[in-house]
């Protein structure tokens, strides 16, 4: 692994343990055990750092979006990929944990963020159109009711790390399943008896099953 890369992969793992204003560059190199001019040769300032890991995340991010809008079969498929997509963004919970304070001191990210924001609208917006088409969920009273849905479902997706790291009181290793069938649960009312089915299929397997 390249040294740009291994200061990319501490750097993730100390801000994620201690959050972002706790950590400097100097401390990222002493954890490393490198010299912090061999640091600021890749990266001359933290900032450089947190911006390259935002936008690593919104890549691993985009694919697992990207993977839902291309390969939707059916709902269990997209649900088991929005699983794979809460995972990723668990990867990066301190930028989650600091993003007001990351989206003021980065007017670029935030600009990126909102970008990246309409184009996963559009997306659940496709998802929803196939869903309602293949008998999965019942078609919306109108469009204010469809997009206060999606966008309840982009907010949960936003946010969820807030809430874990404050209020959760469960297993560590059920974390993620547990969110994720929140994120679900916003969903089910909107399914036919199909859709329920192949709902109920999905939250079955997680470990940490809420009654569907």
């Amino acid at each position: 692994m390249k040294t740009k890369d291994k200061i990319l992969d501490k750097a993730l793992e100390l801000f994620n343990e201690h959050g972002i204003s706790a950590i400097s560059s100097k401390t990222i190199a002493e954890e490393m055990g490198i010299s912090y001019g061999n640091l600021c040769y890749h990266f001359p300032k933290k900032d450089d750092i947190i911006l390259q890991l935002y936008l690593n995340m919104q890549e691993r991010i985009d694919a697992q979006f990207k993977n839902i809008k291309e390969e939707v079969i059916n709902l269990e498929f997209m649900l088991s990929r929005l699983k794979v997509l809460f995972e990723e963004i668990y990867k990066y919970k301190f930028i989650y944990l600091g993003i007001t304070k990351v989206m003021r001191h980065f007017d670029h990210i935030k600009k990126h963020a909102q970008q990246q924001f309409e184009q996963r609208w559009k997306i659940l917006d496709m998802i929803s159109d196939f869903l309602i088409a293949n008998g999965y969920m019942k078609p919306f009273k109108d469009s204010r009711q469809k997009n206060m849905l999606i966008h309840s479902l982009l907010m949960i997706s936003n946010s969820w790390i807030s809430d874990a790291e404050t209020f959760y009181s469960g297993k560590e290793e059920d974390k993620v399943d547990y969110y994720m069938q929140l994120f679900f649960n916003l969903v089910r009312p909107t399914l036919t008896e199909k859709g329920k089915e192949g709902f109920h299929k999905v939250v079955k397997n997680s470990s940490n099953n809420l009654e569907a």
